[in-house]
């Protein structure tokens, strides 16, 4: 969906976060098409352009010939002229990402979670982790907008804070985003992981789609949704739990009394606990985030090389996750779902196999459109990525809960 402008001087800065965004996701664009593509003015254009110039965010890249009147200046994002940093918060891993203006990763880090009770070891990872990665880079410190951090919910949107998220042993309520702000010296952003990355996926994934729902594979199970170029975020900012959505009617008794719950029946743990059990690979301490992400590794390598009883295990759960991804198609009329998450790429091979078919067979308005199933752009990095564009797309996207384009 396009998005217009007004001429009107009191919404100058929504339509200033308007052309930004336009420019970023054009290679080249002039001042007339901008204008043809947001209903501003020329002259209004002329003097965003004039300003976002000035700020470093757009520079001329070049004039062409126009089919009428004077050739054309067209404009193009600078990469460098604002980063932001994106945090993922995984009970198995942490990873950190500084993101550019052109939504493209120039460094990363990756951290072991710490297992300690409570969120302070993890804190001090989180600061040493920042220090390190900006340290590495010599950008002005007006150039880094923010910290985006994306962690497992619940949260309370309105403190910033996370309430005890079930995989974060002994954090209970957790102020997380004053207590970053505090010792990162930046603005936080703190959003929920699922959330985080359909963001990312809509803002730094090539903005192809505009209506779709995000499975997210972790530790946990979840959805984020975006509908008309919007993130869906719900009355508390938690929307996307789907871990009690039933992916096999036969399945095991679940605890919320329903059967075959996503939740018990394809999470990480899970299928290492069946394949554990089964005699497929070795047993692993369940209560050991990283051993678990480890073990599911070695459990879709053994699939993916054709191991009979790993791929039952795999190929249940991706069936399961396919009927999940068919029941949130038809009922929020998605065209798209896209899967991703720190162990998608474990999964890719099959899921990539056994989830479209089945997703499509069960969309109930296949007469008038179709429903495309596809991994995630942004690689196993996308929790951090997603996070980084919540800080990015409030600074450089036309929404309605814009921040402001500096001065």
């Amino acid at each position: 969906m396009e998005r217009r402008g007004s001429n009107l001087p009191r919404v100058g800065d929504y339509n200033q976060l308007l052309v930004l965004d336009l420019v970023r996701r054009s290679s080249n664009i002039s001042r007339v098409e901008l204008s043809e593509h947001t209903g501003l003015s020329v002259q209004t254009v002329s003097n965003i352009c004039r300003r976002l110039v000035s700020a470093g965010l757009i520079e001329a890249a070049g004039r062409v010939e126009a089919d009428t009147g004077a050739r054309r200046t067209m404009f193009r994002v600078v990469p460098q002229g604002q980063y932001s940093l994106g945090l993922h918060i995984d009970p198995a891993r942490m990873t950190l990402v500084l993101l550019n203006l052109a939504g493209q990763v120039e460094d990363r880090a990756s951290i072991v979670t710490p297992t300690t009770d409570g969120p302070e070891d993890v804190l001090k990872a989180i600061v040493d982790a920042v220090a390190d990665l900006v340290g590495r880079r010599a950008i002005p410190p007006l150039r880094v907008s923010g910290l985006g951090v994306s962690a497992p919910g619940p949260i309370r949107a309105e403190s910033g804070s996370l309430v005890g998220p079930p995989n974060l042993r002994g954090w209970g309520v957790v102020r997380l985003r004053d207590e970053l702000e505090s010792r990162v010296g930046l603005p936080v952003v703190l959003e929920k992981d699922t959330i985080a990355a359909a963001t990312g996926e809509l803002w730094a994934g090539g903005g192809t789609l505009s209506n779709f729902a995000f499975i997210y594979l972790g530790t946990g199970i979840g959805a984020g949704v975006v509908l008309d170029g919007e993130v869906m975020r719900g009355a508390s900012d938690n929307l996307g739990e789907i871990g009690h959505l039933s992916g096999d009617p036969d399945g095991p008794r679940c605890s919320c009394g329903g059967r075959g719950c996503i939740a018990i029946t394809s999470a990480p743990v899970h299928l290492v606990s069946a394949a554990a059990g089964a005699g497929t690979i070795p047993s692993v301490d369940l209560d050991d985030p990283l051993a678990v992400e480890t073990a599911l590794r070695h459990l879709c390598a053994l699939a993916d090389k054709g191991d009979e009883s790993a791929l039952a295990i795999v190929e249940k759960s991706a069936r399961a996750i396919a009927r999940v991804a068919g029941n949130l198609a038809n009922v929020l009329d998605l065209d798209a779902v896209v899967l991703g998450g720190p162990s998608w790429s474990a999964l890719s091979r099959i899921y990539l196999r056994v989830v479209p078919p089945i997703t499509a067979s069960l969309l109930t308005v296949s007469d008038v459109h179709t429903v495309e199933v596809r991994g995630t752009t942004l690689g196993e990095d996308g929790g951090a990525i997603g996070a980084a564009s919540l800080v990015m797309s409030s600074m450089a996207s036309a929404r309605s809960d814009h921040l402001l384009v500096p001065h």
